[in-house]
């Protein structure tokens, strides 16, 4: 802490205490710079029209500084600190911490990478009638990576290089001599404090097994293995069946890849780049002099041999003018997302594994040990594995009519009809389609949106006098209206005993036991889907609701806009008053339910608001204001 900023502290079980507290980034620093080189050629050769080009990226991305490394205490009362004064403020008085905390180290996110991509490609007039464009994009890119000036400044779990032999002893809960709960080192028998239970033993092993810092020569620079050149091939097709300009049809296909995958600023703090070691029952006049603790930390990991997301556009159509300056487009579209990063915590605990007599706590009976004693990697506490192998799956129908502004009346009509599925939540245990594929949040069946603009005929046209001309001459009407359907949504539950359902694994899902949307007629605001058809799981159920189970309240909304134009002795000089309305009906649009059932340990439901209407969107707004152009 050299600049000597005021540490975080906090004041545990005093009413509406004080607290100081910030984020572990400090603003020392933090930019992003991209240096870009680019140049394009065109060539026209006959019915071709050549194009070639090339773009070089440098990118510098740098976060700040981060970590705990102010210092953080926590003078919260406990009966186990021998120095404890039975209040948080009078042990601050004290000096008397309860803990104490700070990190090893003060890193920012220095990353680079370079990007290079170049491309070839042909606009070809085949006919009169059909037209081709074709060609390749090139992309080759590194991994965003810590320069060597910044080895060791940032860490990353390589999960093919952890032991578990390796992990350290951990303090284990254990009576103590005077018959207290206390945590024990079970090389050598000695006794500390019980909020040790779960810290490392120090010396004991590897405080981060199978961790790799930046700028390890034996392992690919990033954490990830270097990808070859990504090809994006793209092909557009426009025809013109009849050659009379008034239909076409058009097709094209499109790779498209991401390569700022940004999962490496939160490197910095991994350990073993960083630690945070905790002391316990402390005094300000001496804790400089003690030695904290490693309990077993969070860290992140990555598939070593990653592709590269990339997302596959299709689309095909057919335009048809339909008179009246009107044109009618009817499309399909496509959008299919494939090797999608996502996570998983490779060390949840297994289903039942609290359950297990040997997983019991000998100092707390009829408790499991802490978590951290039950993790399948021992050595760290979560896990995060980033690992693009997903997918997600867009289809759409699209209709669309326009008509251009002529004789004062000009309209669009947009209809689309689709389904977005993709994964999300990636389990370690449960099946992976089952639990994660679904329906997307986004996703929303029926959309249709319709534009209008109307000038209304001049009233003066049939009755030519200044008056009717100055008060009903030189109004618009114009708006916008949306018919939209509701996202999907899961059902959650919780429950009154909080009982531990599953002893580990994934997690636990409600069980679904009939249909539970209800048909539009019978949905109502105090029961918007069919809560019957839940149930709590009994004791080592997962349950089987999917990701998707209802959705929640669509909308249909207006906007308006009321306009006069007032010239002012000429066109060139005018008052425009503009009068808008949003939701101008002020119907009520419901955005959200109560989709979190409550059980006793009966398996009775108690939430008196479960799928109750919970939310609505704004009410009317209207605004209205006077311009002058001159």
């Amino acid at each position: 802490n050299p600049q000597g900023f005021i540490p975080r502290a906090s004041w545990g079980g005093v009413p509406s205490s004080a607290s100081i507290t910030y984020d572990d980034r400090f603003l020392t620093g933090g930019a992003d710079a991209t240096f870009t080189f680019n140049d394009n050629l065109s060539i026209i050769r006959g019915s071709h029209l050549i194009k070639l080009g090339i773009a070089i990226s440098r990118l510098r991305e740098y976060e700040g500084e981060q970590s705990v490394f102010t210092g953080t205490y926590d003078f919260a009362r406990d009966t186990n600190n021998p120095f404890d004064s039975n209040w948080a403020y009078s042990n601050t008085l004290l000096g008397n911490f309860r803990s104490y905390q700070e990190a090893t180290a003060r890193y920012g996110a220095n990353l680079r990478q370079t990007l290079a991509e170049w491309f070839a490609q042909d606009t070809w007039k085949v006919t009169r009638k059909l037209s081709v464009d074709y060609g390749m994009r090139f992309t080759w890119y590194n991994i965003f990576h810590y320069p060597e000036k910044y080895a060791g400044q940032a860490a990353l779990l390589a999960v093919e290089r952890y032991d578990a032999r390796k992990a350290p002893v951990l303090y284990r809960p254990a009576i103590g001599p005077d018959g207290k709960r206390m945590a024990q080192n079970l090389l050598t028998g000695e006794f500390v404090p019980v909020p040790y239970i779960g810290a490392f033993v120090t010396g004991s092993g590897d405080p981060a097994p199978g961790a790799v810092l930046s700028g390890d020569k034996t392992y690919p620079k990033g954490w990830v293995n270097q990808q070859p050149v990504q090809l994006g091939p793209r092909l557009g097709i426009a025809y013109d069946p009849f050659g009379r300009g008034t239909t076409a049809i058009r097709a094209g296909a499109a790779i498209l890849y991401n390569f700022r995958v940004t999962r490496w600023s939160a490197t910095a703090k991994n350990p073993p780049a960083t630690f945070t070691p905790i002391l316990y029952y402390g005094n300000l006049d001496t804790f400089l002099q003690s030695a904290g603790v490693l309990f077993p930390s969070d860290t992140r990991s990555f598939n070593k041999d990653n592709l590269t997301p990339a997302v596959y556009n299709l689309t095909f159509g057919v335009q048809q003018n339909v008179g009246f300056a009107t044109r009618l487009d009817v499309s399909y579209v496509g959008t299919l997302g494939r090797r999608i990063d996502q996570s998983k915590n490779l060390n949840t605990l297994p289903y039942g594994i609290r359950f297990l007599a040997q997983s019991m706590d000998p100092t707390s009976p009829g408790k499991p040990l802490p978590d951290i004693f039950l993790r399948p990697m021992p050595g760290y506490a979560g896990m995060t594995y980033y690992d693009n192998a997903y997918s997600s799956n867009y289809h759409a129908l699209m209709v669309a009519v326009d008509r251009r502004f002529t004789k004062g009346l000009q309209f669009g009509l947009a209809y689309t009809y689709s389904k977005f599925m993709e994964y999300s939540s990636i389990p370690i245990y449960r099946p992976l389609r089952v639990w994660s594929y679904g329906k997307s949040g986004s996703d929303q069946t029926h959309n249709m949106v319709l534009n209008y603009l109307w000038e209304l005929p001049k009233a003066s046209a049939r009755w030519p006098n200044p008056v009717v001309r100055h008060v009903l001459d030189n109004w618009q009407i114009s708006g916008i209206t949306a018919f939209v359907s509701g996202q999907p949504m899961g059902v959650g539950f919780s429950t009154t005993d909080g009982a531990d359902i599953t002893g580990g694994g994934d997690g636990s899902r409600i069980v679904v036991t009939g249909k539970a949307p209800l048909p539009r007629g019978q949905r109502s605001f105090d029961r918007w889907f069919n809560t019957a058809a839940f149930a709590r799981p009994a004791q080592g159920d997962p349950g089987n609701a999917p990701r998707d189970v209802i959705r929640g309240p669509g909308f249909n909304n207006w906007d308006l806009a009321l306009v006069k134009r007032i010239p002012v002795l000429s066109e060139q000089r005018h008052f425009q008053f503009r009068w808008e309305a949003y939701n101008a009906f002020n119907h009520s649009q419901f955005s959200g339910c109560d989709n979190s059932a409550r059980f006793d340990p009966q398996g009775n439901q108690v939430n008196a608001r479960f799928g109750q209407i919970t939310s609505a969107r704004a009410a009317r707004v209207m605004q209205a204001s006077l311009r002058f152009t001159f």
